[in-house]
This record gives structure tokens, sequence and C-alpha cells, in this order.
């Protein structure tokens, strides 16, 4: 219905509802609606990128001309791109962290890590310290 709507948007909303049966009111929010998907500030501009869209560019809208302009027309912005600083661990660089999940991820991954390591070196203490006292002579541990 949006698209429906969005159609006939030269028209008033008025004459749209008598046309599709339906409130003046719904007709207008249907057509809010589709604009807040377009990304349009006006029923104009609505109607133009619905033209232009890849889904919708072969829909026909009565009464409306599309004047497409010059390739010469349309301006190359060049974007300055800033560097990308990758963080480091003990001069290893580490890969790109991809968002917030893999950011999550990687805070997993170190704790883990890092649980192990202090697990290991817990099991490492506790043999070294059973070793020393199998070999003390009994009294002195």
């Amino acid at each position: 219905m949006q698209l429906e709507c969005l159609r006939h948007a030269a028209s008033t909303d008025k004459e749209i509802a008598r046309r599709l049966s339906i409130a003046p009111e719904t007709v207008s929010s249907h057509i809010r609606a589709a604009m807040r998907r377009l990304g349009a500030s006006n029923r104009r501009e609505a109607m133009g990128l619905l033209t232009v869209h890849p889904l919708y560019g072969s829909i026909e809208i009565p009464n409306v001309q599309i004047v497409m302009p010059a390739a010469e027309a349309f301006e190359v912005i060049s974007v300055p791109t800033t560097p990308t600083i990758r963080p480091t661990i003990l001069g290893w660089r580490l890969p790109p962290l991809p968002g917030p999940v893999g950011r999550l991820y990687w805070m997993f991954g170190v704790f883990v890590g890092l649980a192990g390591l202090t697990i290991i070196g817990l099991s490492l203490l506790l043999l070294a310290t059973q070793l020393i006292s199998r070999q003390a002579p009994p009294g002195i541990l």
C-alpha cells in the first residue's frame, strides 16, 4: 500500500484515498512511511527516488516525467581516508576487530587464554612444591 500510495503521490491525499478506497489519514501515513524508507524529505523527492531505485525502477508513475542529469554533471569527490591504528601486543600487530561482536570474541579469547595460563602456572607451582617436599629431609618443610 505504501508503494501504491506513493505512485499517486502527485495527487492529494483525498484523491488517492478515493481511488484506493481508504481513509486520507491512512494515505498520508503510508506516504510518510515510504518516504522514511527511501530517505526522502518530501513527496517529490520520494517519487524521484522511487523511479531510480533498483527494486522499483520499472514502476510507472502517472503524470511524472523523469529527467536524468548528464554524466558530466556528477562530480567525483575524493574522501581522505584516515589510517587505521591497529593495536600491538609484544610487537605483534593484531588483526582488525570486526565490530562489537568481534571485540566480544577477542575479549573472551583473551580471558580464556589468561585463565589457561594461570591454571598451568598454578599447577606447575603445586608440582614444584610437591617435588621439593618429597626430596627434603623430614622436618624441614
